[in-house]
């Protein structure tokens, strides 16, 4: 049945853009490019999905006839984005083809049926438990910055891990990333109700669906959310976001830990330290951005060196009783790490010449970055 609608367009806009999102990713199959409208009574239910990531969204609408049909996701962006109109007005003609108006202009875009369109993911509701956004939003933006891109070696790194963690009748959410080359942790206590939340033994969320997390994270105060055994289900009033977990295991990241000493200690002005770390950074070379780093007399020193454009040198003063240091790191690491912390002052752990670099702070409670050193 041919459907006919009126819908706001800032509703639209919101609900298409993040849809658009999700499409873009270029697939097999031409279908997937596009968005699925269920007009229901009172509503318009879009539907988009990539086969990893899916994501239903209701939007109130002045519905005058039902009906179901996908049109380019692309396109329909495009047009809510640049419509100086308030109501965008759809009118399913025939051969799938649907009128546009919005205000004085009239468009006419190709859609295609909906019978062709990927069965939506069914999930358990009953497993769904109420968390806070601000939480997960917090876990993500403190740990996101550090999860492997697509050309590493070990696939699994592509993704971040997520526990499930009980100490002391406290209760504790934790997400770990690493690129290999780095290690971030962040903690966030949770309610005892989060105590039924299921967990797999190895609970992995791939890069793309840790940011559509966040992003459905975005003016909610809170949400239903679920670990089922090959998917994670986030579910608020009107949206519905699935994500195909990945399959595999994360690196023994416990083992370095343990070994890591906490007694050689370097308390750090945090934004005077970030703030050398930019200029410093300006005479990286740009893949390994290395700099060095050296430490004694209560001073800190950064230099770095590019063959094309020389050098920089930047020092400070920082709280410090050991021996001196002196080691090589990648810059952009220690400037992404201080970026998502909060707290004035940081301390730094480095036991040795050749030994990583952990920083913690007294107010970024639950928050723990390691850095590998690199050789100069």
């Amino acid at each position: 049945m041919a459907f006919q609608f009126n819908i706001g367009r800032d509703e639209l806009l919101r609900a298409i853009s993040i849809q658009q999102n999700i499409t873009s990713k270029r697939g097999t199959l031409a279908i997937l490019s596009n968005v699925l409208l269920e007009v229901q009574p009172d509503h318009v239910i879009f539907t988009g999905t990539d086969l990893e990531i899916g994501l239903k969204q209701t939007v109130p609408a002045e519905v005058l006839q039902t009906g179901v049909l996908t049109l380019p996701a692309k396109k329909l962006f495009e047009v809510a984005r640049e419509s100086g109109s308030s109501i965008i007005s759809f009118k399913e003609l025939d051969n799938n083809w649907v009128e546009i108006t919005a205000g004085p202009s009239l468009y006419r875009l190709a859609g295609m049926v909906g019978d062709e369109f990927p069965q939506f993911p069914t999930y358990d509701e009953t497993a769904l438990i109420q968390i806070d956004s601000a939480v997960m939003a917090d876990l993500v933006d403190k740990t996101i910055f550090s999860i492997a891109q697509d050309k590493e070696n070990m696939f699994t790194l592509t993704a971040v891990l997520l526990q499930k963690i009980k100490e002391n009748d406290h209760l504790y959410l934790k997400m770990i990333s690493s690129d290999g080359h780095r290690l971030t942790i962040m903690s966030r206590e949770i309610d005892s109700t989060l105590d039924g939340l299921h967990m797999n033994p190895v609970t992995l969320i791939p890069r793309r669906g840790v940011q559509e997390i966040r992003k459905f994270c975005e003016n909610k105060i809170s949400f239903a959310f679920g670990i089922e055994e090959k998917q994670a289900v986030l579910k608020s009033e009107d949206s519905l976001l699935i994500v195909r977990l990945m399959e595999g295991d994360f690196p023994d990241f416990q083992g370095l830990l343990n070994s890591l000493s906490k007694d050689n200690v370097i308390s750090i002005d945090r934004n005077r330290f970030l703030e050398s770390l930019k200029r410093i950074n300006l005479f990286t070379e740009d893949i390994f951005h290395a700099i060095k780093i050296e430490i004694n007399d209560k001073k800190m020193i950064l230099t770095s060196q590019n063959a094309d454009f020389g050098s920089a040198k930047d020092e400070f003063d920082v709280d410090y009783e050991g021996k001196s240091l002196s080691l090589g790191f990648n810059c952009r690491y220690f400037i992404e790490s201080l970026q998502v912390m909060e707290s004035n002052i940081i301390n730094a752990n480095i036991n040795s010449q050749e030994s990583p670099c952990m920083i913690t702070s007294n107010e970024d409670i639950g928050f723990l970055s390691i850095i590998m050193p690199m050789k100069l």
